[in-house]
Formats: C-alpha cells, sequence, structure tokens
C-alpha cells in the first residue's frame, strides 16, 4: 500500500481493509500527526491480525513528536479505556475494528476521560496526515509497557459489592475477540458459575461473526436453555457491545437491554434522565415518562449518546445496535458493565431474567436497507421530508426522517458508510409493524426509483 486512501478516515474512528487500506506507514503518520511533546498517550490493541504491529508504529510516530507513551498491549475496549483515564492521559488509542469482519482493522481515539474525539477532529487528523510526504521508521524508540488490569478489576468489585452475595449461572461467549482476554476471569472473581464459548482469542473470528446478531448467538441461546443458565452474554470483537440471552433463550439487544436498564436504573434516584437514539425502542420513553423523568433523544451513533450524557447529566445512554453508556461507572461504553448490571438486578429483585423480560413487554421492531447510491441517497431523504411533511402531523427531521403514530414510527437513514437507505420500524402489535412496513417499503421504493 503506497498512497493513502483518504477514505478510511470515517466520521468518528479510522477503519479499511488491512494492508489494503490501512498499514503502518498510514498508523506511523497518524501517530506523528497526533503527537505533541510534552503530551501523554495511551496505546492499545485488540486481538486481530496485525493489530499489535499497527499498534507500535503508531507509538514511533507518537514519540517522533516526542510525546510520552505507555503501551497496554493487547486488552479488551474497557481495559484500554480504564488505564487511559487511570493514567489521566490527553488521548487514549485502541486499534480495532470492533465489530467488523477480520480482514478490516482501525483506530479508535478517545480523550483521557473517555469521551470520544469529535468528527471534525479525525478531518484535521486526515489532512494533517495527507501533508506528510515521508517519515524514516525509527530503529529504537522507548515507551511505558502498562498493565493495570488489578486497577481495572478492582473498580468492578466497588462498583457491584452485591454479586458477591449469590451465585449465577452464566454462559458467556466471547466469540473469540478481545474479552476472551478478561470477561471469563471478572465472573469467575466475582464468584459466578461461568461457562465458556468462544473464549480463546483468534483473530480469524472461526465461530460466528465478530458483531453479535440474533443468527450470530445460535449456539449461546442454545447451550443457556441446556444449561439452565440464568442468562447468557455476547460480546462483539473489542467489547465494546453486548446483548444478553435470558433464561428461556430469548435474545436481547440494545433495545430490549436498555429498556430493562432504564426501568430498573430509573429506581435507584438521582437526575432522571435517559438518553438514547432516534432508532432506539419507544419503550424506553415510556418507562422514562412513568418515572416523571426527561428522555434526551440524539442522532444514531454512540458518539452522540456519550457526548448527551455527559453534558445533560443522564443516567444512561442507549444506542439500538447495543452501546450502552453508565456515567455513574465509566463515561465509555464497557461492554462488560451490562452483563454485571443485569446480575445486579436479578439479585436485588430475586426474580428470573424471563420474569423481568415478562413484565417489560417489549414491542415489534424491524430494520430494512434498500438499495440508493451514494450521490443520491441524501437528496431522497430531503424530497421524502418535503412531500411527506405535508402528510404527517407528527415528525422529526433530527436524523433522517422520522414519522412518528399512536401505536408506533418509522424513521428513513442515509447510511454514512454505505449506498443504502435503512428503514427502521416500530409497533405496539406485530399486525401494526406489517402495516407500517408495506406502506411505507412502497413509499422508499418509489424515490429511490425516482
Amino acid at each position: 500500500m503506497q498512497k493513502i486512501n483518504p477514505q478510511v478516515f470515517r466520521a468518528y474512528d479510522i477503519r479499511g481493509i488491512y494492508k489494503k487500506d490501512i498499514d503502518e506507514n498510514l498508523f506511523r503518520k497518524v501517530g506523528f500527526a497526533l503527537g505533541k511533546e510534552g503530551k501523554k498517550f495511551l496505546v492499545g490493541h485488540d486481538v486481530r491480525k496485525g493489530s499489535e504491529s499497527l499498534a507500535l508504529a503508531l507509538i514511533e510516530g507518537l514519540i517522533l513528536k516526542n510525546s510520552k507513551v505507555y503501551f497496554a498491549g493487547e486488552v479488551p475496549f474497557g481495559l484500554c479505556f480504564f488505564s487511559g483515564s487511570f493514567l489521566k492521559v490527553s488521548k487514549t488509542l485502541f486499534v480495532t475494528a470492533s465489530h467488523l469482519p477480520s480482514e478490516w482493522n482501525g483506530l479508535k481515539i478517545n480523550f483521557g476521560n473517555g469521551k470520544q474525539i469529535a468528527s471534525k477532529e479525525i478531518q484535521k487528523i486526515k489532512n494533517e496526515v495527507l501533508k506528510i510526504k515521508k517519515i524514516n521508521p525509527s530503529k529504537k524508540f522507548i515507551f511505558a509497557q502498562v498493565n493495570f488490569e488489578k486497577e481495572y478489576i478492582e473498580n468492578l468489585f466497588k462498583f457491584f459489592p452485591e454479586l458477591k452475595k449469590k451465585s449465577l449461572k452464566i454462559v458467556v461467549d466471547c466469540g473469540n475477540g478481545s474479552l476472551s482476554l478478561l470477561a471469563p476471569k471478572i465472573f469467575k472473581n466475582f464468584g459466578f458459575k461461568t461457562i465458556e464459548l468462544f473464549c480463546n482469542p483468534d483473530p480469524s473470528f472461526p465461530n460466528r461473526p465478530s458483531e453479535p446478531t440474533f443468527e450470530a448467538t445460535k449456539a449461546l441461546r442454545k447451550r443457556v436453555i441446556k444449561e439452565k443458565a440464568d442468562f447468557g452474554v455476547a460480546f462483539d470483537g473489542d467489547g465494546d457491545r453486548a446483548v444478553i440471552i435470558d433464561d428461556k433463550g430469548r435474545y436481547l439487544g440494545g433495545n430490549e437491554i436498555g429498556a430493562i436498564l432504564t426501568k430498573e436504573m430509573l429506581k435507584e434516584g438521582g437526575k432522571k434522565k435517559v438518553v438514547k437514539t432516534v432508532a432506539t425502542t419507544m419503550k424506553i420513553d415510556e418507562e422514562v415518562k412513568k418515572a416523571k423523568g426527561k428522555i434526551i433523544e440524539v442522532p444514531v451513533g454512540h458518539t452522540f449518546v456519550i457526548k448527551a450524557v455527559k453534558k445533560e447529566g443522564a443516567i444512561l445512554g442507549i444506542e439500538e445496535s447495543g452501546h450502552i453508556v453508565m456515567p455513574n461507572y465509566f463515561l465509555f461504553d464497557d461492554a462488560i458493565l451490562v452483563p454485571l448490571k443485569t446480575a445486579q438486578i436479578l439479585i436485588k429483585k430475586g426474580k428470573k431474567l424471563s420474569e423481568v423480560v415478562e413484565k417489560t413487554k417489549f414491542y415489534f421492531t424491524e430494520t430494512l436497507s434498500f438499495s440508493c447510491p451514494d450521490e443520491k441517497k441524501f437528496e431522497v431523504i430531503k424530497r421524502m421530508t418535503k412531500n411527506l411533511k405535508r402528510k404527517y402531523k407528527k415528525i422529526s427531521t433530527l436524523d433522517g426522517l422520522k414519522i412518528y403514530f399512536d401505536f408506533g414510527w418509522v424513521l428513513f437513514r442515509a447510511s454514512n458508510t454505505s449506498p443504502i437507505i435503512r428503514a427502521y420500524f416500530e409497533a405496539k402489535t406485530k399486525e401494526k409493524l406489517e402495516i407500517l412496513k408495506e406502506i411505507f417499503s412502497k413509499e422508499i421504493e418509489k424515490w429511490t426509483k425516482q
């Protein structure tokens, strides 16, 4: 790879196929662009092929600018960003491609407190990198190797002291990703009866995709029922998203676990503010309303969620994809908190997770994708909005076009990364969901064909 592909600089991170779009030369330049004399940085990486090599190239670039660098090595997302916060660094840099396929790699950049940098900062880095003609690799560079696993686990024990009171039985599916390095150890230290599934780090993700979708968690769902476990948990590739499987084998994604956490955490006192994206279930709005709290809706993207959580002093931030922020613990979306908080709720309530699920009564949701060229997709949303504003009374243009009904809603969003428009649907009954899908699938197809 010789020429730098500017497309790898996305809205909030850097992502591309390793050795095709991304290589050590690029990361050396990114480090050089980010580096500053006297500033402290922490660098960590996930279990992917090339991640260590990319991390070392990044460190080299930082050191060439006389930055002080700490290297956390191969770690999950949560431990990496905890380490940066613990050291009070200027920025924490994590080499990862999160839930993407094994041939991908990338970089997440957060401030020391865990808050992700803004989109304009990524563009600034891109502009700086594109100006750099050549950096000669250094034969020798010095950095400090650090390990804050002990301090991280001690913090988790302080957050959830109740978990040692009862030994729950859980099945943990790490998907051969970064939390394979730590999740089983954490659960065992809490005294859980821990059954491991795909908990050996493997950069090829041989057992399931790194994104824990419903289809990808088939083995986990079966195992939870077979073992008569209290619940199961599946993590994504780097450990910033988790899904839960209840004791009856039901899949609880960001919408479902977000609604349960909202309901239970609003009972804990403090500020009754919850942040959610426009594509997240209306069940959360209802739980917040019942508790006389305030809902803050933001565009899709966990960066928007974290920013609003900090600004509003909210107790919880939820994205439908499974990114969940609990700022009473950390101001970043550490996936390990989701099963620990779930366990805390079950122990406090003395109930099975299936009982909590059945009492919450979720609604029906579905997401469909429609092909639309990149140069046309945003214009299609604009024209649809202008036209449908005349027809429907309650709409939102916060992020795409969202139309509200008494029984549900539909949201149209142009993808930032693919030539598609996504349609999100939610309704209180299956019948109403099918009606929404039928009406608005025809609508979007009409506009994309024009």
